[in-house]
């Protein structure tokens, strides 16, 4: 078999001959290239890949001058002490004196660093050497130069994918604001979060998607987001439950001058947030106790939106909150008023969401009735629930749910009939009682009240108000106060302090010390402001001095006898404040806002009397002097009461008309309050 040699390598190692049938060390050969060849016959020893002829191969690797190049040029080499290149090193010694040794950047004069290659030399001198001709590197240098290569080329590839890691992902910090743990998904990835904890996850950049679950219970929140790298941080807070409070540390010489410093900015109902600081996981700490109605950390969210007009913010986690919870009536309440806040489409979505989770609960029913009618569906309804009235003669359910929707005389005479007709029935006659008293049938709701207190003592005790109203009605004080005491004393009763003012309004009617329960409310009630307030609900004078009343309080004292200061007071409180007026008192507020077109204040003020949109356009007339009547409408008694006080206040109704307008307003005042104190003290 012919093979090229055109360097002549075969006469000067003849013994490559009987390797040259390898096809491998053949290629090497014919290359012309010594070092190819060396490396060939060093890869076969190494692989023994010709075991036949190992002693050779094992022979020709270790005499390196067989395989020499000549040289181009000469190697430098200095004798500094730093890191410089040298020759170092000595192996193959000849007879001559020469050997082979390695040229290498090295450091502190003889740790090699970086070698570069093989020589064969001479040594002539202190650190000097003849230098004959290049060789091939032996098994270590080469392998440790190749392995030198891998390793930067490894260095090269692993900051690359780092770099484009870090360009192409970003970590999210997940908060649990709830009691229970929950299990996030993102980007198909879950974890467990524990109860009111964290966790962070990795993502890749870009639009991701993901939710979060409760075991048995299904989805409380999702994700849709596009996620960037960013050096800051990224936070998904779970349905928005989690506080977040993220302090900015401003520098300044002066700090007492320095209005930024420790500035917070508070994330709450806020569920995607982008930070511009870079926050690890163990620097984020949220509360961990729980109180009766949920996590103290969604308590804490709710009255910080509450407070700072954010109400908006706070639906996913109080509609979350009532999922956990199976749509308790209390958690899907406190769902469906923060749904109203966004919008009456949002409280029918809610509201519609837990009636279809209770089915055939007339508590749930009825709720999706009232916002339906509020949002100005009630013909719609008129038309559903009559339908399934019909389809249902028997059902006292459908026939009560369609009764409920007929007002004035029509409603009272409807309730009436079904009363009859399902005389066990809780609901109707519950919705009967209200109706009678509402339209001054003040004998006739007593005495229902009695039988519906034997056939459901909760649905009697609901209508405790209405109750102690009818009974001041027919003179009956003393009862009236005994209901009061009973429930103020009641340590687990909803509203206890509302009820202290009302037995204190009672009292004062019959001469029985009516500060007797406001020194005992509850202790959250016990601050300056609530008990200054509840005191002047009664009719008492505040214990605070002028000076140091709040404005909730010079709003309430406002009501009694300045209707533009109470206006001016209004316009500087949140909606939330206001909501804390009872009924009478936002009554007269908000009858004086319609009375002089303060658009201001009815905007703020807009659905909370919780009247539907044919209701309050009917109030609205009547309070401006339209020739309408609340007769055909079904409203409480106090609402009645201020909307005839307001209207009285129009100059241009006849002074029979004003006088018998003030006349009925005292009369359906039946604690008398603030607005029996209007009337005398209100500047006609």
């Amino acid at each position: 078999m012919s093979i090229s040699d055109s360097d002549y390598l075969l006469q000067r190692v003849p013994e490559l001959q009987s390797l040259a049938n390898d096809p491998k060390i053949r290629r090497a050969i014919e290359t012309g290239d010594p070092f190819k060849v060396y490396r060939a016959l060093l890869m076969a020893r190494l692989l023994r890949r010709l075991p036949k002829q190992q002693d050779l191969l094992i022979m020709l690797t270790g005499e390196r001058r067989l395989f020499a190049k000549p040289m181009t040029a000469t190697p430098s080499s200095t004798t500094s002490a730093s890191a410089w290149f040298r020759l170092i090193g000595a192996s193959e010694h000849d007879t001559d004196d020469s050997y082979v040794a390695m040229r290498a950047l090295v450091i502190f004069s003889s740790i090699p660093l970086i070698p570069l290659g093989s020589y064969v030399v001479k040594s002539i001198g202190k650190r000097q050497w003849q230098i004959y001709a290049r060789v091939p590197m032996d098994i270590k240098g080469w392998l440790y130069t190749r392995g030198l290569a891998l390793g930067v080329a490894i260095l090269v590839l692993s900051g690359a994918f780092y770099s484009y890691h870090q360009r192409h992902s970003q970590e999210v910090i997940l908060l649990n604001g709830f009691d229970l743990p929950v299990l996030a998904t993102l980007d198909g990835e879950t974890i467990k979060l524990p109860a009111q904890g964290k966790a962070s996850m990795t993502v890749r950049t870009g639009a991701i998607t993901g939710f979060a679950s409760v075991d048995k219970i299904g989805v409380i929140d999702d994700f849709q987001h596009t996620i960037v790298s960013t050096d800051g941080t990224t936070v998904w807070n779970i349905a928005g439950a989690a506080p977040l409070l993220h302090t900015t540390i401003v520098s300044s010489k002066v700090d007492e001058d320095n209005p930024d410093k420790g500035a917070p900015s508070v994330y709450c109902g806020t569920r995607f947030i982008e930070l511009d600081t870079k926050l690890s996981v163990n620097k984020i700490t949220l509360a961990k106790t729980t109180a009766e109605n949920g996590p103290v950390g969604i308590a804490m969210c709710v009255k910080y939106a509450n407070e700072n007009a954010q109400e908006k913010t706070i639906l996913p986690a109080l509609e979350a909150l009532a999922l956990i919870y199976d749509w308790s009536l209390s958690h899907t309440d406190n769902a469906i008023a923060a749904a109203k806040n966004i919008s009456l489409a949002e409280s029918i979505r809610v509201a519609k969401r837990a009636m279809q989770a209770k089915p055939g609960q007339i508590a749930y029913e009825r709720r999706y009735q009232d916002i339906r009618d509020e949002a100005g569906e009630h013909d719609a309804l008129l038309l559903e629930y009559a339908e399934r009235a019909k389809q249902q003669p028997a059902s006292a359910s459908a026939q009560f749910l369609y009764a409920s929707l007929l007002s004035g005389p029509a409603g009272v005479n409807a309730m009436q009939e079904l009363s009859r007709q399902f005389p066990e029935n809780a609901d109707i006659l519950h919705s009967l009682v209200w109706r009678k008293a509402i339209h001054y049938d003040y004998a006739g709701a007593n005495q229902d009240l009695a039988r519906l207190r034997k056939l459901s003592p909760s649905h009697a005790d609901s209508l405790l108000d209405t109750e102690v109203k009818t009974l001041m009605a027919e003179r009956r004080g003393i009862e009236a106060l005994r209901l009061l005491h009973a429930a103020v004393r009641d340590k687990t009763a909803d509203k206890r302090s509302d009820h202290a003012a009302d037995f204190a309004l009672v009292a004062k009617q019959i001469n029985v010390n009516p500060d007797f329960w406001l020194k005992e409310l509850p202790a959250a009630e016990k601050n300056a402001e609530m008990l200054d307030f509840y005191r002047v609900r009664a009719g008492l004078r505040p214990l605070q001095t002028q000076d140091t009343q709040s404005s909730f309080v010079k709003l309430a004292l406002a009501l009694r006898n300045d209707p533009d200061q109470a206006r001016k007071i209004a316009k500087g409180m949140n909606r939330n404040q206001l909501s804390k007026l009872a009924t009478d008192q936002l009554s007269l507020l908000l009858g004086e806002v319609i009375r002089t077109q303060d658009t201001e204040l009815a905007g703020m003020m807009n659905g909370m009397l919780a009247l539907s949109r044919s209701k309050t356009k009917l109030l609205e007339e009547f309070i401006r002097g339209e020739a309408v009547s609340l007769d055909q409408m079904d409203i409480d008694l106090e609402i009645q009461s201020a909307a005839c006080f307001i209207r009285s206040r129009n100059p241009q109704l006849s002074a029979q008309e004003r006088s018998s307008l003030r006349s009925r307003a005292a009369k359906t005042d039946l604690l008398p309050g603030p607005i029996t104190t209007a009337l005398h003290q209100w500047p006609l």
